[in-house]
């Protein structure tokens, strides 16, 4: 395999992205429940709620009225400055302690001094509003016996009596700090997935994909819903999107006619008309892209079969809503007539199967399968065959050496370009030349190469889930998870 420089930041889609933020959205809000959850406990852990008490004193002098104290705020303030380092002082300190019958005092104590003022302002600060209170309710039947022995003419009047706290003076916002964490968790979970969607080095634009990938682009497929009103939605009333479908849009149609014209010219003259569709993994479209394109040369006027060799989960009978009267399975055997099934709605022969046969592999390297082959290059102008999930089964490869011709389908921001590259070498090894790829259920912003670019496309939202324990989307078998083939 070709070593390419796979990480580019021009080959990132913003809708693959944010598609994938939204996928697993789910992780992301957990995320930030856990992050809740932490702050919730560290709140519960940490947070030590402080409860101050306080009282306002007034600083005058004994031999002066009130009036001129007040009128010589200068002398005051700094009588009550001096006061106020007194308070601070552990002579306060030692005084309540022992009253209290505490080696030291439960509470922080300050003064301040109101700004132009004589004003003094005490507080505790302690653990419990109790504290507080108790400690300062002391001080201040405490501070004349202590201030004597400093200030003999100092005379403190107190305006307003202390009372106990009834809310903590370092109160904690819990709900902005909880909106806080699961944003910043959510944020987090966030940035994680967008470093590994950009390191898992999946294809999200053409352009990344002829830099990574070791095949030609043949077409560019983009995105179109089969179900576009709430109640077909709900009903999920097509399990495909097919040509011929009235829900189809104009864009659909003409892009789907698009590549069948490639396709017919990349047959030439009679010299390739058995071609293979396969895909790496499941839900990658495989299965629609083979049926539009049989329905595509069939509006030609040509003579096209349509084989579901997908024996490990059979999708085409679900996509036209048809039941075999012959299994393939059955006439490889030989138990049954090589004799396909003529689909007069859609102008298309067809060899479905319904069961899982695990034996896929021993029956297309029999010679049952090479009568099969022979029958229908004689009978028909060309041949579509859907395969298995090249990346999971090796049954594909002897598919591959039947063809003329293989088309590998890799559907955009779905599987990294180093397993896409592994399943191109084994293509090339086989007997059928490989086309090339076709960029599956794309999704591009309106100015982008993709979105006006010279491409063969459809989209379509729909895949086929494989119940193999392979990978993600795992369903039981028979179930199609959100009616994708």
């Amino acid at each position: 395999m070709e070593e390419r420089d796979t990480f580019q930041l021009a080959g990132l889609n913003p809708i693959c992205l944010l598609q994938r933020l939204l996928r697993d959205g789910l992780l992301i809000i957990a995320a930030g429940l856990i992050a809740v959850m932490l702050a919730l406990t560290a709140i519960q852990n940490l947070y030590q709620p402080q409860y101050t008490a306080s009282a306002t004193l007034a600083v005058s002098v004994k031999s002066s009225s009130y009036s001129s104290v007040l009128s010589n705020l200068s002398v005051s303030a700094e009588i009550a400055d001096t006061f106020t380092q007194l308070f601070e002082s552990n002579m306060f300190g030692e005084v309540a302690a022992s009253q209290m019958g505490v080696s030291s005092l439960p509470g922080t104590l300050t003064a301040t001094v109101l700004p132009d003022t004589n004003l003094l302002v005490l507080r505790v600060t302690a653990d419990t509003p109790s504290d507080a209170f108790r400690t300062l309710k002391i001080m201040l039947e405490n501070y004349d016996s202590v201030s004597e022995h400093v200030f003999q003419n100092v005379l403190l009047r107190e305006l307003d009596s202390p009372s106990v706290p009834q809310s903590p003076s370092n109160p904690v916002n819990q709900s902005k700090i909880l909106k806080m964490a699961f944003l910043g968790g959510a944020a987090a979970m966030a940035a994680l997935l967008l470093v590994i969607a950009i390191c898992a080095d999946t294809v999200q634009t053409s352009e990344a994909l002829r830099k990574k990938v070791d095949a030609p682009l043949f077409a560019t497929l983009h995105h179109e819903a089969k179900n576009k009103t709430l109640r077909t939605k709900l009903k999920r009333a097509n399990k495909g999107l097919l040509v011929t479908m009235p829900v189809a849009s104009f864009r659909f149609t003409e892009e789907v006619y698009k590549l069948g014209t490639k396709l017919s010219y990349a047959a030439g003259d009679g010299e390739k008309k058995v071609f293979l569709v396969t895909s790496v993994a499941e839900n990658e479209g495989k299965s629609t892209v083979a049926a539009n394109i049989a329905l595509t040369l069939a509006e030609r006027g040509k003579k096209v079969l349509l084989m579901d060799a997908d024996m490990h989960k059979p999708a085409q009978y679900k996509l036209f809503s048809h039941r075999p009267g012959r299994e393939l399975g059955e006439i490889i055997r030989g138990t049954a007539e090589c004799r396909p099934d003529y689909l007069e709605q859609y102008k298309i022969y067809a060899l479905f199967g319904t069961q899982t046969n695990y034996d896929a592999a021993e029956r297309f390297n029999s010679a049952g399968m090479e009568k099969v082959m022979d029958w229908a290059r004689k009978e028909m102008d060309y041949v579509i065959i859907d395969g298995s999930p090249a990346g999971l089964f090796s049954d594909v490869e002897s598919l591959a050496d039947l063809a003329d011709a293989s088309l590998l389908v890799v559907r955009q921001d779905g599987i990294s370009a180093r397993h896409i590259n592994d399943t191109i070498d084994r293509l090339n090894q086989c007997r059928s030349e490989l086309l090339g790829c076709i960029f599956n259920d794309v999704r591009s912003l309106p100015f982008s190469n993709d979105h006006y670019g010279y491409g063969y496309g459809y989209g379509y939202g729909y895949g086929y889930h494989y119940g193999y324990g392979y990978g993600a989307g795992k369903t039981r078998h028979g179930e199609e998870p959100d009616g994708r083939a």
